[in-house]
């Protein structure tokens, strides 16, 4: 005979299941209604002409940046991307900077406009500084400044506290005072906002819920993005370790970006 309770119990497990399930689909219907980009609250009109993707390391493009990778190429904006390190802390930078590349035309930002650096100045590892100085320089002499008008990047949290990160929001910042100073010319920054970790783990509901300042772009991917989104960054086969898939699925940063323009384009 089956122990007392055990039907209840069983019941109850089924019952949440389908709750969790319901859960999902409706945050996939929201999702879908609420795609697209917006600047405050309404929809974005004008885009930029031409955008450097500011990295660290291979991935970050497709686990950090892909909702406004998507929403740019989407509106013919010129992408290029300039990645600071080829991730050689495993030994694996020759391998990784050909995934980076893989990972971007998935993207659909072609080699030629793809860039990643192997500095010696410039390497990856928590325990790696990286000084503004020799970020605003490095940027400055492998990017075509010339026909640039914003960089992306990552906010002065650096989206997961990792100093690499937090180095290219201080080393993009003296770069545009440098350009203003030598150039008399203004490239807007754009920096990714660093959520803590309640939001950032929420996944499409956190991407719902998002609710940005009258000055920041905050960028929804369609499921059909996401899709794209996974694809990238499977192409990142020396990093697909198990607490990664996890990160793809309840990443709010695969779903939304919320970006703060820094200084406006002049």
């Amino acid at each position: 005979m089956a122990p007392l309770g055990r039907g209840p119990r069983r019941g109850s497990y089924a019952w949440g299941g389908w709750l969790a399930l319901a859960l999902v689909v409706l945050a996939h219907v929201l999702q879908s209604l609420s795609s697209g980009a917006y600047l405050g609250g309404a929809r974005v009109t004008t885009y930029p002409k031409h955008v450097l993707i500011l990295t660290a390391h291979p991935d970050d493009e497709c686990m950090f940046f892909a909702p406004t990778i998507h929403a740019l190429g989407a509106h013919n904006v010129t992408i290029s991307a300039l990645c600071l390190s080829n991730g050689n802390a495993d030994g694996l930078g020759r391998v990784r900077s050909q995934e980076l590349l893989h990972s971007y035309g998935v993207l659909g930002v072609p080699a030629e406009r793809v860039t990643c650096l192997n500095d010696p100045h410039l390497q990856d590892g928590m325990q790696q500084v990286w000084t503004p100085a020799r970020v605003r320089d490095t940027v400055r002499a492998h990017a075509n400044m010339t026909h640039l008008d914003t960089i992306l990047t990552f906010d002065a949290g650096g989206v997961s506290l990792h100093p690499n990160h937090r180095a290219l929001f201080h080393g993009a910042l003296q770069l545009q005072a440098a350009l203003v100073a030598d150039e008399a010319r203004m490239v807007a920054l754009w920096t990714l906002h660093t959520w803590s970790w309640r939001t950032k783990f929420w996944g499409m509901w956190a991407s719902v819920w998002q609710r940005v300042d009258a000055h920041d772009y905050l960028f929804r991917s369609t499921l059909r993005e996401y899709g794209q989104s996974l694809q990238a960054m499977y192409q990142h086969q020396t990093q697909l370790v198990w607490f990664r898939y996890l990160y793809v699925f309840f990443s709010s940063y695969m779903y939304a970006n919320r970006v703060r323009v820094v200084v406006q384009e002049l």
